[in-house]
């Protein structure tokens, strides 16, 4: 099944893009980016190409190449195939409700818990709206032909207050989660989340934001995330292991935005201040950041960046790493259409 809807996905991609339906005046959008970096004594590069074509009728078809970073001497024509798609806007049946229907490669990304950028092939449906619920599901196949699905439900009775379920099985995983949001006023939001593994760990985490002023924001919250809690498609670059409480807080003033956080589960600070300076009319982003360990007194992190795009879009940034003593350096182009 996973083949048959692949190569469905191809034979209509070719259809798409040959020169007959070219020239029936397709909307075509894109990006396009490529960047060579220094760092660690090495020089390395990358690319990246990313097109979509509007057919008309709500009906698109996406295609994305890329390429594994690569040490010089690199070939950066050298893209591969990362996701082919078609998607459609409409309802199944006329009078009914719209909904966004994709075959191919899948871009889900329902909770940072369970279903976090999950890029699978099969089919989904998305923002299935009938009053104040909204639904979509997934039901695909990995690298390895192993089943992967799930689905989410989400309510929003009253204004600002908004609760999602969502339900993951890859392979032979089960998991699921509960997350809500509520905004009980204009300066203050309340989240929460508790997901599970089928006959496994359980994890749960509270936060809260308040914006004391225009330029300061307060932050706080509490978890228990197990080590033993790992689903197949959890966020694990912006959630951390660890039971405990979090605290933090943003202020902007003359130009420099601070943020610091404490986490008592890693028993560690994290701080950064950055500022964007203007020199012979020229913006320069400048950033410092780093990290403390207040258990062992170390740190961990610290590193200096400035960064500049220049008028013909050529991204430059320059930095320095204090732990490591290393320099980098990046370039990049990225081209929108």
């Amino acid at each position: 099944m996973k083949r048959i809807i692949a190569c469905l996905v191809a034979v209509l991609m070719l259809t798409i893009f040959t020169p007959v339906v070219i020239a029936a005046n397709m909307d075509f959008t894109g990006e396009i980016s490529s960047e060579i970096e220094y760092e660690e004594e090495n020089l390395s590069g990358n690319s990246e190409m990313e097109l979509t074509a509007n057919l008309g009728n709500d009906l698109k078809a996406g295609i994305r190449f890329d390429n594994q970073k690569q040490t010089f001497p690199w070939v950066p024509t050298n893209l591969s195939i990362n996701n082919l798609w078609l998607e459609t806007e409409g309802a199944l049946f006329p009078g009914t409700p719209e909904f966004i229907t994709r075959i191919g490669g899948m871009d889900v990304n329902y909770s940072d818990y369970i279903a976090n950028e999950i890029k699978t092939t099969g089919i989904s449906m998305d923002q299935l709206n009938i009053g104040p619920v909204t639904l979509g599901g997934y039901y695909s196949w990995d690298q390895d032909s192993n089943l992967d699905r799930g689905a989410y439900l989400k309510v929003q009775p009253v204004e600002g207050v908004e609760a999602q379920g969502t339900l993951v099985k890859a392979d032979e995983q089960l998991s699921y989660a509960v997350e809500t949001k509520v905004t009980p006023l204009e300066d203050v939001e309340v989240s929460g989340t508790f997901a599970a593994i089928d006959q496994g760990e359980q994890a749960y985490r509270v936060d809260g934001k308040y914006q004391l002023m225009e330029e300061v924001e307060l932050r706080a919250g509490y978890q228990n995330i197990p080590e033993g809690f790992a689903p197949a498609h959890m966020n694990t670059d912006d959630l951390d292991q660890g039971q405990g409480f979090a605290v933090g807080a943003t202020a902007e003033k003359f130009g420099f935005k601070v943020t610091g956080d404490y986490a008592d589960y890693s028993k560690t600070v994290d701080y950064s201040v950055a500022r964007t300076l203007n020199l012979a009319g020229m913006d320069f982003d400048t950033k410092l950041e780093g990290n403390f360990n207040v258990e062992t007194t170390s740190v961990d992190e610290l590193e200096a960046s400035v960064g500049y795009e220049a008028p013909n879009g050529l991204n430059l940034t320059a930095g320095y790493d204090f732990i490591n003593n290393q320099p980098n350096v990046s370039a990049g182009l990225n081209l929108e259409f």
